[in-house]
């Protein structure tokens, strides 16, 4: 399966479309501007990331660690999310669909379908995902759209605010100061977490473009619309501002879609997870056994998440306590590659200002997250547990023993080699010259090799 859309699949999830909303609430017209500048800064570091993870370019000896941090990262925030997106998924499904399905079967009921998904062939599994991401995808653009239509009766909106968009800067956001502008950046970044998971199955930045373009689109459209229908107020007041909004298409049938939307992400981002899961797993087992990677990383990490959820964790604060760590450390690694990205710009002679910002946004989202942490022991003891596993991870990488050393490649780059045959300068990593085979010379052959 191709990875090119599962950060679309984790960036629509519960919690991501939970951001959207949250963040025109408390920004208005403003978090509309900041969701462009998190979407310029997620291309930014996927590039570092790129450039870095290939060797392109070299800021210290150890770059590798921040790989191994950033992969750490990934799979534990990932793995405690998947938890809240099946709590908040099986609440839907029962308020929404079914209330005679309890939210628990319903939450274990989608788990199940993707662990099962993750033993189907390639094609089958592949289909499965894209079109239930793909319905997702159309379902909320399909809401964003019809929340931006006039109402039929006096053409007009639910509310008032087209008049002059009034919440271009919100009471809220003005009174809350400088933790609110920190705040509303947290929320723009948040919603593209996970730009960079693309790059785990094929080490090409392009690959994150068309999920960045196709929720920045989707999801400013949202913002537009939330604000037609629904006072900043109001998004804020509830942590399902996506239902609420939702509730006024087609006379609350809106509702439907958006449940379907909420559902069918929730199973594509935590088969999404499987299958990285799947990928690092392929490179570290033999060959004969690769093609059971991905149903394996399903059993297993389908099993801590259904023990989690059997424990009611989907309910706890604990929880969030373990989310924030995660998202704390998922953005640090995004700073510390951006800051290796600055320091190896630099060193070859590139511009590197920009930069400096996109450094600055992940960084005050990592900052973020340490505002409001009920239980610090688990917060502290999962970060710790993060940055030992990244250690390993980064040190264990078989791509980091294929680097040079960083000061052998600078002076491959910059020592010249002089060619005492010719009398003539060459450049030391040109390639020797093929010689001709001493059997050829014999039957006066010339070989071209």
């Amino acid at each position: 399966m191709s990875g090119i859309f599962t950060s679309l699949a984790v960036m629509l999830s519960p919690r991501g479309l939970e951001a959207v909303g949250h963040g025109a609430g408390l920004g208005g017209a403003v978090f509309m501007g900041l969701l462009v500048l998190a979407a310029l800064v997620s291309v930014c570091t996927a590039r570092s990331i790129d450039k870095l993870n290939s060797g392109e370019l070299r800021a210290t000896p150890v770059d590798r660690v921040a790989f191994g941090f950033l992969d750490a990262a990934r799979f534990f925030t990932l793995t405690v999310l998947a938890v809240s997106w099946l709590g908040i998924a099986g609440y839907g499904l029962n308020e929404i669909f079914l209330s005679s399905f309890p939210n628990l079967a319903a939450s274990f009921t989608i788990l199940a379908v993707a662990v099962w998904a993750c033993f189907l062939n390639d094609k089958y599994a592949g289909d499965l995902f894209g079109g239930s991401l793909t319905l997702a995808f159309l379902s909320f653009v399909y809401v964003a759209v019809m929340v931006n239509q006039p109402v039929a009766g006096g053409m007009g909106y639910p509310t008032s605010l087209p008049e002059f968009f009034t919440p271009l800067f919100p009471a809220g956001l003005l009174e809350a100061g400088p933790v609110g502008w920190m705040q509303l950046v947290f929320l723009a970044v948040l919603v593209f977490i996970g730009f960079d998971l693309p790059l785990v199955f094929e080490n090409k930045s392009s690959r994150a473009y068309p999920a960045i373009f196709l929720i920045l689109v989707a999801f400013a459209l949202f913002s537009w619309a939330a604000l037609l229908v629904e006072t900043p107020e109001g998004l804020l007041g509830t942590t399902v501002p996506h239902l609420k909004v939702a509730g006024h298409v087609l006379e609350g049938k809106g509702r439907l879609l958006m449940g379907g939307t909420i559902i069918l992400a929730t199973f594509a981002a935590i088969f999404g997870l499987f299958q990285l899961f799947g990928q690092r797993v392929r490179g570290v087992v033999a060959e004969n056994y690769s093609r059971y990677a991905a149903g394996g990383a399903a059993v297993f990490i389908g099993g801590v998440i259904a023990v989690m959820l059997a424990k009611g964790w989907a309910g706890k604060d604990e929880l969030e306590s373990l989310i924030s760590a995660g998202l704390c450390f998922w953005f640090g690694s995004y700073a510390l590659i951006d800051l290796l990205g600055i320091i190896a710009m630099r060193k070859a002679g590139r511009f590197y200002l920009p930069r400096l910002l996109t450094l600055a946004l992940h960084a005050i989202a990592a900052a973020v997250c340490c505002l409001h942490i009920e239980f610090t022991n688990y917060f502290l003891y999962a970060v710790g547990c993060m940055a030992v596993a990244g250690i390993a991870l980064g040190f264990s990488m078989k791509e980091y023993c294929n680097y040079p050393p960083l000061e052998e490649a600078e002076e491959a780059e910059a020592e010249p080699v002089f060619d005492p045959e010719t009398g003539e300068i060459i450049e030391k990593e040109q390639s020797d010259p093929v010689q001709d085979d001493p059997e050829d010379e014999d039957l006066n052959i010339v070989s071209y090799k």
